[in-house]
């Protein structure tokens, strides 16, 4: 499968997710990039004696309040987004559409991969621990029709509760599996049960029944979400972060969701990373990763030599200007690491440089990837073009303009 069949397929499972939630209204962005050269002033650092305190920058979410977690502080996560984290991942199959091979074996490197990336990108304030007691396949006590979802588009009807689907699983799970603890779970279905049925299973924060006690967890299964899918197994850690952080806090598809830049638009895309303002919303980011300024108190353009998001280091990884009570401009740096690979080609390309986005924490959240415009009319949205939104020469919003000075220097000004 090439990747932009993935994309369709990850793009499709969004959509049918994004049916459980509640769906806001339009709310207008006025940002456009300015198409100038990239200035070079013999500037150095002088951000530090501007900079303000973070809880400047912790702008309240008062209203518009969206089902499928917080835009702005304070977060409300349905699972734990800090600490220890417990998952369990379980490869289940039917009777009817019969797994391949050891799931321990195919799907070791995945467990690997989604630890590593805990500890990256939360900054050591998040482990991941996953159990995962597969060397077979855990057999469902029916045929893949029987676990469904039909708000999620994976099939016509459901033939029991998505509850109950889930509960039949992790009972047949629960002689190899220890749930002591879990806060989530992550279901992985043979890709002919998807194609055939829409085999789909959804669920968040619920009671579930197991050896160990009741648990209350959030339950997630699917890759395709729709009868005919053809979704790609080679990998499936990256999709289980895509969609674990909903549950962790992080309402992610942005700032836009016709990009790669990160893990929570583009599961398959070339990064990994998470959005700063999510990180430090989640409480991933802190003093070591975020400059703080307000825009009214900039008498001077301000210089800042920044890290990236994809590597980190001893630098600031986000500049965040804050406009008023609801708004802020948040700026960041784009460069290969360990999770991240520079790919400009195609619709999801990532090139290295500068990105900056708007965030609206009270506008609506609105979401229809078919809606050419639907960027305008969500909480958040890159300024400049949101499918190739790295600044090539400034951007400017409601009165700020950035400008790349060198590959890692960035100023910030007032323009009005």
């Amino acid at each position: 499968m090439n990747r932009s069949s993935r994309k369709s397929i990850r793009l499709g499972a969004g959509l049918a997710i994004a049916a459980l939630l509640a769906v806001g209204l339009a709310v207008p962005a006025s940002a456009a990039p300015a198409q100038s050269p990239i200035s070079k002033p013999a500037k150095t650092d002088n951000w530090a004696q501007l900079a303000q305190p973070l809880d400047v920058c912790r702008l309240k979410e008062t209203k518009n309040q969206y089902g499928g977690g917080a835009k702005g502080f304070p977060s409300r996560p349905w699972n734990s987004s800090t600490g220890t984290v417990k998952i369990a991942i379980i490869p289940v199959d039917f009777s009817n559409a019969q797994g391949s091979g050891s799931p321990a074996a195919t799907y070791r490197d995945d467990i690997r991969q989604m630890k590593k990336w805990a500890k990256f990108f939360s900054r050591g304030k998040m482990t991941y621990d996953i159990e995962f007691n597969a060397p077979k396949w855990i057999r469902a006590p029916k045929g893949a029709e029987w676990y469904t979802c039909n708000q999620c588009k994976g099939a016509k009807k459901e033939l029991q509760p998505k509850a109950t689907a889930a509960q039949q699983i992790i009972s047949a799970a629960d002689k190899t599996y220890d749930f002591s603890g879990v806060e989530m779970v992550y279901f992985i279905f043979p890709a002919e049960a998807e194609e055939k049925w829409g085999t789909t299973l959804y669920g968040r924060n619920e009671p579930y029944k197991t050896d160990e006690g009741t648990i209350i967890a959030s339950v997630y299964g699917e890759m395709g979400g729709v009868v005919g899918a053809k979704p790609d197994r080679n990998t499936i850690w990256d999709h289980a972060v895509h969609e674990l952080l909903h549950y962790q806090g992080f309402v992610g598809h942005g700032p836009s969701n016709h990009t790669g830049h990160f893990v929570s638009v583009d599961a398959w895309g070339p990064s990994k990373a998470i959005t700063s303002w999510e990180g430090f919303l989640n409480g991933w980011f802190g003093e070591n990763e975020v400059l703080c300024l307000d825009k009214e108190k900039l008498s001077k353009d301000v210089v800042v030599t920044m890290g990236s998001i994809d590597t980190f280091g001893p630098r600031k990884e986000s500049v965040m200007i804050r406009l008023n009570d609801e708004e802020i401009i948040v700026v960041e740096r784009r460069e290969p690491g360990p999770f991240t690979r520079i790919d400009s080609s195609g619709r999801g390309g990532l090139r290295a440089g500068f990105t900056a986005y708007r965030v609206n924490v009270n506008g609506e959240h609105y979401r229809d990837d078919s809606d050419r415009n639907s960027d305008a009319k969500n909480f958040w949205s890159f300024l400049g073009s949101r499918t190739d939104p790295t600044i090539n020469g400034s951007v400017q919003f409601k009165g700020v303009k950035i400008t790349p000075v060198n590959r890692t220097r960035v100023m910030i000004s007032v323009t009005d």
